[in-house]
């Protein structure tokens, strides 16, 4: 089975390449939003906490569109980048 097959029957998922958490500015950055987080719940309401969870799902479907996005425009980058080498 050939790469791009691999990727059209999901035995290769980009994602799994990331080294994200391992890297150090990643983690102190997650950290000091999760402690925030968690700071800002224990002083709100109930519905102040329902309204902070909605926020942040909606944050996070728009962060999943732009890194789509972003895949989609570096694949593409990429692909041509490799057109242009064999021309």
């Amino acid at each position: 089975m050939d790469i791009l097959e691999e990727l059209w029957y999901g035995n290769i998922t980009p994602t799994e390449y990331s080294r994200i958490e391992n890297n150090a500015n990643y983690k102190e950055a997650l950290s000091l939003v999760n402690k925030n987080q968690e700071q800002l719940k224990a002083t709100l309401t109930d519905e102040q906490n329902e309204l902070l969870e909605k926020l942040l799902t909606a944050s996070e479907e728009f962060a999943n569109i732009i890194e789509l996005d972003s895949f989609k425009v570096g694949f593409k980058l990429g692909v041509r980048l490799t057109i242009e080498a064999y021309t």
